[in-house]
Formats: C-alpha cells, sequence, structure tokens
C-alpha cells in the first residue's frame, strides 16, 4: 500500500476523532452551556465544605449549573454560580450544600422552602447577578459520627457501670441466699398462705358475683339507671329554674331595698330632729292628757257647773226652756228686723219721699205691704192703689 493512502487514512481517523470529541463535550460538558448561555448568581454560605469549582448545582436533583469562583471572607464564603438560562429559581428558594457520596464529594443543591409563601415577592424569580444570602450546609455523616465518638465512649464508660453493678447486685444475691437458706423457706411458704387468701377470697367474690339473684338484681338496677340519670336530670332542671327565681327574688329584694335606703337616708339625716320633734308631740301629747283628765274630773263632780248642768234635770229643763224662749223671740224679731232693713234701704235711697209718704198714708202703721225674706210682698186683701209717685206739691 502506498504512504500516501496510509497517511490519507490516519489524517481523517484523527480528524474524524477530533470531530467526534468536540461534539460530545459540547453536548455533554460544559460546551453545552455555551450554546444555550449562562447567567450568574452569587450564594453566600457561613462556611463550604468540598465545594470548589465546577462544583455542580442542582435542583430535585437535576443539573442546572455549576460553581465558577469560591471566594473565602472572614465570616461567610461567596460562591458564584453559573445557572443555564432555561433553568429559573425562585427567590424563596434556598441553596443547600450536601455530600453527594461517601467520598465527600459535594454538591449545592436549591430546594424548596419549608413553609411555602404565596405572596407575589416569593413567586418572583432569580436575575442575573442577584445575591442569595440564607445558604444552609447540610451535616456531613462522616462528620456526625466523629462528633459521637467522644459521647460513644461516654456511653460505653456507663454500660460498664452498669455491668459492674449488675455483677455486684449478683453476687450479693447470692451470698444472701446462700445463707439465710430458712428465712428463703418462710418467705416462700407465707407467700404460699397469701396465695391460698387471695385465692380464698376470689372464691367468695365468684360466689357472690355469680348469684343468679345477684345477676337479675344488677341488670334490674343497670336497667333503671337511665330512668335515675333522667330523674337527676330534671331534678337539676327544677333546681337550675329554682335558682333562678331566687336570683330574681334576690334581685327584686336588692332594688327594694335600694327604694328604702333612699326613704331612710332623709331619715337618718334628720334622725336627731326628728327625734326631738316625737319628742315634743309627746310631751304635748301629756299635757292635752292631762288637761282631759282635768275636764273630766269636772264634769264628774257634781258641784260644778259641767257636773251640775249633766246631773241636774231641773237645770237642764230651765236651760232648755230658756233657748226655746231665745228661739221663739229670734223668729218674731226676724220680720222687724227685715221691716227695718228695708225701711233704711229705701231712706238712703229717696228719704224725702218716704218721710212723705209717712205723713200722708192714713192707714195705721200695721196695715202697710210685709215683704218676705227674699224681697217678695207677702199677699194681702184688695186695697185702694197707693200713690207711690213723687210728691210734685200740688192737690
Amino acid at each position: 500500500m502506498n504512504d500516501k493512502v496510509v497517511a490519507f487514512r490516519v489524517g481523517v481517523v484523527v480528524v474524524a476523532a477530533s470531530v467526534l470529541a468536540t461534539l460530545l463535550i459540547i453536548f455533554f460538558g460544559s460546551g453545552q452551556s455555551l450554546l444555550q448561555g449562562t447567567y450568574t448568581v452569587c450564594l453566600r454560605f457561613p462556611r463550604a465544605p468540598g465545594v470548589t469549582v465546577e462544583t455542580p448545582v442542582r435542583k430535585n436533583g437535576v443539573l442546572i449549573g455549576r460553581i465558577k469562583s469560591v471566594e473565602l471572607f472572614d465570616d461567610h464564603v461567596d460562591l458564584e454560580a453559573q445557572i443555564d438560562n432555561h433553568r429559573k429559581l425562585r427567590s424563596d428558594e434556598v441553596a443547600r450544600i450536601k455530600t453527594a457520596s461517601l467520598l465527600g464529594d459535594a454538591v449545592v443543591e436549591f430546594v424548596p422552602p419549608s413553609t411555602r409563601d404565596a405572596s407575589a415577592a416569593a413567586n418572583e424569580y432569580v436575575q442575573h447577578g442577584d445575591l442569595l444570602a440564607d445558604g444552609l450546609v447540610a451535616s456531613d455523616p462522616l462528620q456526625v459520627l466523629t462528633n459521637l465518638e467522644g459521647k460513644l465512649e461516654g456511653t460505653i464508660d456507663s454500660f460498664k457501670s452498669a455491668a459492674d453493678g449488675v455483677t455486684v447486685l449478683t453476687t450479693n444475691l447470692n451470698q444472701a441466699f446462700g445463707a439465710n437458706d430458712d428465712r428463703i423457706g418462710r418467705i416462700l411458704s407465707q407467700t404460699e398462705v397469701a396465695l391460698e387468701s387471695f385465692n380464698r377470697m376470689m372464691g367468695t367474690l365468684d360466689e357472690f358475683v355469680g348469684d343468679p339473684q345477684f345477676k337479675v338484681d344488677m341488670k334490674r338496677s343497670l336497667h333503671d339507671l337511665p330512668k335515675l340519670f333522667g330523674e337527676v336530670q330534671l331534678t337539676m332542671q327544677d333546681a337550675r329554674q329554682a335558682m333562678a327565681t331566687f336570683e330574681r327574688m334576690g334581685a327584686k329584694a336588692e332594688r327594694n331595698l335600694d327604694n328604702i335606703e333612699k326613704f331612710t337616708e332623709p331619715l337618718g339625716e334628720n334622725g336627731r330632729q326628728l327625734i326631738a320633734d316625737l319628742g315634743r308631740a309627746a310631751q304635748n301629747l301629756d299635757q292635752m292628757t292631762s288637761q282631759l283628765s282635768v275636764v273630766a274630773t269636772a264634769i264628774n263632780d257634781s258641784d260644778g257647773t259641767l257636773g251640775r248642768l249633766i246631773h241636774d234635770d231641773e237645770l237642764y229643763s230651765d236651760i232648755r226652756e230658756t233657748v226655746r224662749n231665745l228661739n221663739q223671740s229670734s223668729r218674731q224679731i226676724e220680720p222687724i228686723l227685715r221691716d227695718f232693713r228695708i225701711f233704711s234701704d229705701r231712706m238712703g235711697r229717696d228719704p224725702g219721699g218716704e218721710l212723705r209718704r209717712a205723713l200722708l198714708d192714713s192707714r195705721p202703721p200695721g196695715a202697710r205691704i210685709k215683704y218676705g225674706p227674699n224681697g217678695i210682698p207677702f199677699p194681702s186683701s184688695p186695697r185702694r192703689e197707693e200713690n207711690t209717685a213723687p210728691y210734685s206739691g200740688r192737690r
């Protein structure tokens, strides 16, 4: 075969291998990110064990980017992560560093929060250049075991001490039982007697409970128990109603006492004045009683005026006759007084006319017109008409 053909074939194989390797790097390596594009997110952790450049960044187990730089500070570590453009992160998701295998390979994983916030801010997506400062670091299992080493030593020592105590206890028990066989026998005998007493008690209880009449009475009592509860409930309702009635009565009594207090308060304020007034009233009543007693004594005394008026019938008759005469005289005087009143009235109105009529009238004094109590003249026999015209001085 010609050397040129061999060289040509070798060159074709090398070129093909190079192109295939480039394609594999583009599709399965970091070249894929170059084709798709990325955005940068800064992650802050208190520490970053096992994290280096090109540490994978995952979300729900899916690779979404890699760590491009690690910056160490005094109190924290900042990681710069490049995330694929088509991978979106929510602002409430938390970045956590954990160990991916027993070999200590670290991975940065985004996990959802323990409680999802429904606010609009929590649903926003992380943008290029944002800082997520609430990163967490998961515990390393190997580190946990290392930390438990000291505690395991203490626990083993505690088990050892407990085992020593059990050994001592067993030794003491062997010594006690070996030296006191008689005491153990007595303990066992007493235990046997106690068990027999317990068996007898249980037998007696079984006979009592197994009695058919007792069972019937127990069933009847259990059957009547709901009725008893119902009666108790009714009794409690009646008691509540009675308590409510007593409460209303108490309220009314309290209002009455308040009203009585309003009435007695002025009495309490003017108590001294009222007591003084009552004392004076009692003294006046005592004096009036004394005076009435004197009057009653004078009336009962037959020598006094009132006594003689009550006990002397003749004096009573004379006084009665005198009163009758006075009454009759007053009735006789009444027409005279009435005529005098009429005459005085006429004299006051027309004194000259009355004097002329009295001088010119030829009738006797008792023949003139008589007037009643109401001023109306009494009826009389027909007579010649009296001239009542005023006197003119001519016949």
